[in-house]
């Protein structure tokens, strides 16, 4: 893997490792596994944090970002979405234009972008 570690790269990491290990599934049962796997990884995130296990969380956190782009990888591959890292820039454009109220602690929603 190259050594600056992109959404892109981590993506295709995730792509690489299945071919070379012979992980294949049809797309039905390859995305069930891959939602109980990210559970089961926040979950993991959870409890560590719940016990102060600090030491852990960056880890389990890895854990949790492989598989949420793996089903990003399910969504690209086989239903021809959006590449995720274009995503990812309309979506800190539109955080960036939201603004936030202290006193409700709630961020507003703008009108004309993609995410609301």
């Amino acid at each position: 893997m190259k050594e600056k570690i992109t959404i892109k790269s981590v993506q295709d990491w995730d792509r690489d490792f299945s071919k070379k290990k012979g992980i294949e599934f049809p797309e039905e049962e390859l995305i069930l596994m891959s939602i109980l796997k990210l559970v089961e990884e926040v979950g993991e995130v959870s409890k560590a944090l719940h016990e102060k296990k600090w030491k852990d969380i960056q880890g389990e956190v890895c854990d949790v970002i492989v598989f949420a782009l793996k089903i990003a990888n399910i969504a690209e591959d086989f239903h021809k979405a959006e590449e995720l890292s274009k995503v990812f820039k309309k979506k800190i454009k539109y955080s960036e234009a939201r603004k936030f109220d202290k006193k409700t602690k709630i961020f507003d929603k703008v009108d004309g972008y993609q995410f609301k």
